[in-house]
């Protein structure tokens, strides 16, 4: 079986933890998740000429990720200033004017977008103008049967009503989580409250899936017949959880795309992302 191609477009940072950085950035980490459970993954982001860049690109290299569509400017490398709490949840200070907000839909991009049959994208690299448009342009290069995959990432306050109504007006499957779902029935005005409100989602966007996870407690996945699966959060020792939902809808899309069913791609998220859950960071360092 060919293994399907699968693209994670957007923000390429490193998060600085208070025990030292970790390479990251939502698409980025989709991406490694998914070429490591057997798809084809490719990172689309920009870095700066600088030694963040520098020291970025041979620590994807050694993940062996196809880094052929990572683009370098002038502007410096994404940084993520990374506080934990108590249990391990990240809270974010996201620098601006990187070199991911210049990211650029150049012909090599678009060819691969063309070829695509899955891309993955979110909120925070649309913040930029220039950005929201590559995105854009990538996103009209897919094939009608290409699965787009809104995973929404609300971080700090880099969205808007604008930013979220049309990614969901492109997407096949939104992904978000327990603290995002209020936040943007809120935003859409819709009035409703959980499954009520991924409810309304699904009927106004015309969404396949709805991936929704509440944290510790457990993860759905809905569609226009309502709820399709919902599976408990296993119990682990936290080490944080950096990266754990981009490697959930990582596992679930590669499954879907690889032939497995919903609930067969639901428990294989929820089991990638609880062994992401146990390690600093979401992209391990080779050993």
């Amino acid at each position: 079986m060919n293994r399907p191609k699968i693209m994670g477009i957007g923000e390429l940072v490193w998060d600085l933890l208070p025990d030292g950085r970790q390479l990251g950035g939502a698409p980025v980490n989709f991406a490694y998740w998914c070429n490591r459970l057997g798809a084809e993954g490719y990172p689309v982001s920009a870095v700066g000429s600088d030694d963040l860049g520098r020291e970025a690109f041979d620590r994807l290299a050694a993940t062996g990720l196809d880094l052929g569509y990572v683009q370098r400017n002038a502007l410096p490398t994404g940084r993520v200033n990374v506080t934990l709490s108590g249990n391990g949840i990240p809270e974010y200070d996201i620098v601006a004017g990187v070199a991911w907000d210049a990211l650029e839909a150049d012909a090599g991009t678009l060819e691969l977008a063309a070829r695509a049959d899955a891309v993955c994208w979110g909120s925070l690299a649309q913040r930029s103008e220039t950005s929201r448009r590559a995105i854009a342009s990538i996103l009209e290069a897919t094939r009608p049967e290409c699965l787009k995959v809104f995973d929404i990432n609300i971080r700090q306050h880099w969205y808007s009503r604008e930013i979220v109504t049309a990614s969901l007006g492109q997407a096949d499957v939104l992904k978000l989580n327990e603290d995002e779902l209020p936040l943007v029935a809120s935003l859409l005005g819709t009035g409703k409250s959980g499954a009520e409100a991924i409810a309304e989602l699904v009927r106004a966007f015309s969404l396949r899936y709805v991936v929704y996870t509440a944290g510790a407690d457990h993860s759905e996945i809905h569609g226009a017949e309502g709820l399709l699966s919902r599976i408990p959060t296993p119990e682990i020792e936290v080490a944080d959880t950096v990266g754990a939902g981009d490697s959930f809808t990582a596992a679930f899309i590669t499954s879907l795309l690889q032939g497995e069913p919903v609930a067969a791609s639901h428990r294989k998220a929820v089991e990638t992302a609880a062994k992401v859950c146990t390690v600093h960071g979401a992209i391990p360092r080779p050993q």
